[in-house]
């Protein structure tokens, strides 16, 4: 890890690339976390109830 380390330390500029990745980071975490605070919940009942089945929702509960 120290190559590593040492390599990136020797480019001039690098420090840039840092702040535009952890820029993207924030800006889409915000932007999910926004329009899921903002979503309707009948929509998100919809979501929950299209990933299982009614049926396959009892096959996981009985199969224990």
């Amino acid at each position: 890890m120290k190559i590593v380390s040492n390599l990136l330390t020797s480019i001039e500029g690098i420090q840039i690339f840092y702040i535009i990745g952890l820029l993207i980071f924030v800006v889409l975490f915000v932007v999910i976390f926004i329009r899921t605070m903002r979503m309707k919940n009948s929509d998100m009942e919809a979501i929950k109830n299209s990933i299982l089945s009614e049926d396959e929702s009892k096959d996981i509960i009985t199969s224990n």
